[in-house]
């Protein structure tokens, strides 16, 4: 191999690799980030900032002090998972099990509401914090929405149906139905809460959405959130859904560089842990 060639192909690689310590390495030491740092944050497109389940990296998941900590630090939206219990009420949780986050087991489905709320939530970051928390209610979890200037997203996890006409009936009681996000990966519970709002803003998940998932969203009026760690899968579908007017949004960005390449190719929302605004 020439000597020329050779100083091509490492000064290629010498490049590649400072990209890849740009991009990975802040994001592996701090648990917080700067917008401050992102292009997007200091332009007229900037896309709204959404902390997922709260702000998460510094508090514990889908907790009041998360909600709270979220509009302090001046977050566009903060990010909610609800299911229903065995006798119809929402309560915030991710997982379909208690066992992650609280000292008991089983499916949240299993639980009577007064029985989940006897539950200690006993792990979370900074959970050291608070020795006293509680799976929060859709009414706590949203009640932060109702003081602040800042928007929910609504991820409806695995639940009744039925209760979805609740669901709606709190969202236009407390004047939240123009505010709030509605998202979830499954394409009933989305159709069905379409069919009691048409107007609502709804984005469908997926991690890897593809040109017939456009169309229906599409069709149904709904955006697109897609794991922006599989663009590289979906890059057809994303561009698609931009030519289609198909809101695009992106979870979970949690480095400034791929925030910015998430704007590049259309994103309006970003759902992330660690970046926190840029102070205004």
């Amino acid at each position: 191999m020439k000597k020329k060639s050779r100083k091509i192909i490492t000064a290629f690689l010498v490049i590649i690799a400072a990209l890849l310590f740009v991009i990975i390495v802040p994001s592996k030491l701090s648990s917080v980030i700067s917008d401050g740092n992102s292009l997007s944050a200091h332009t007229d497109y900037a896309p709204l900032l959404v902390a997922h389940r709260g702000f998460s990296s510094i508090y514990p998941q889908n907790t009041l002090p998360a909600f709270e900590g979220a509009a302090d630090a001046e977050f566009d939206g903060y990010e909610i998972d609800i299911h229903t219990t065995k006798d119809g009420k929402w309560v915030v949780i991710h997982d379909d099990t208690v066992d992650k986050m609280t000292d008991d087991t089983g499916e949240v489905e299993n639980f009577t509401f007064e029985e989940i709320r006897s539950l200690k939530i006993d792990g979370g970051n900074g959970i050291e914090n608070y020795p006293d928390l509680k799976i929060p209610t859709l009414e706590e979890a949203l009640a932060v929405c109702e003081d602040k200037d800042i928007f929910p997203v609504i991820e409806i996890k695995k639940c009744d149906e039925r209760y979805l006409t609740d669901l709606k009936a709190y969202l236009d009681e407390k004047g939240l139905s123009d505010k709030a996000v509605i998202i979830s990966f499954t394409k009933e519970y989305m159709e069905a809460y379409r069919s009691l709002d048409k107007e609502a803003e709804m984005l469908y998940l997926s991690h890897d959405p593809s040109k017939e998932d456009i169309d229906w969203c599409k069709n149904n009026n709904f955006g697109i959130n897609f794991n922006h760690k599989n663009l590289y899968k979906c890059v057809s579908a994303v561009t698609y859904a931009k030519k289609q007017g198909v809101k695009i949004a992106a979870w979970t960005v949690d480095n400034t560089v791929y925030k910015d390449i998430m704007v590049l190719f259309g994103a309006e929302i970003i759902t992330t842990n660690k970046i926190k605004p840029a102070i205004k």
